[in-house]
């Protein structure tokens, strides 16, 4: 079983590791509002450490004062977009973590989803299909920390 705290403290050692710095309620709040989700306490979490987080190669969206890594306008972003009638539209409960490189998105399942706190990957060669997901925030933590 992970230990959060020793995840995300783990992330620091990373090559090139960047972060926000810690939110306050208010801010997360207002975060959840603008999408009109509730997040999952893990992700909460490490909003209040981080804001978000960024490595050599990856990013874990959260509140950032650069548009590309702030999960709100992300999220809201790929709601907006015009996709193809066989693409499966991204879900309205839960927020984007990181674009996936060769095309998708890490998904985050907001509290009231059926799917609350997992993690999912949705693949543009799957035609916005889940391709793969995690349990929790904090596995999908674990893996991308072995990256």
């Amino acid at each position: 079983m992970y230990n959060l705290d020793n995840v995300l403290k783990s992330f620091s050692s990373k090559d090139g590791f960047r972060c926000h710095g810690e939110l306050d309620s208010t801010l997360i709040a207002s975060m959840e509002s603008d999408l009109g989700i509730a997040f999952p306490e893990e992700y909460k979490k490490f909003l209040m450490q981080y804001g978000y987080i960024e490595w050599f190669g990856h990013t874990i969206y959260g509140y950032a004062t650069d548009e590309d890594y702030h999960t709100v306008l992300c999220t809201k972003e790929l709601r907006e977009d015009e996709l193809p009638h066989n693409f499966k539209r991204i879900p309205n409960e839960g927020c984007v973590l990181e674009s996936y490189g060769g095309g998708g998105y890490y998904f985050l399942y907001s509290e009231e989803s059926e799917k609350a706190g997992r993690v999912s990957l949705f693949l543009d060669e799957l035609y916005g299909q889940e391709a793969h997901s995690w349990g929790s925030f904090g596995e999908f933590l674990e893996y991308m920390l072995g990256l």
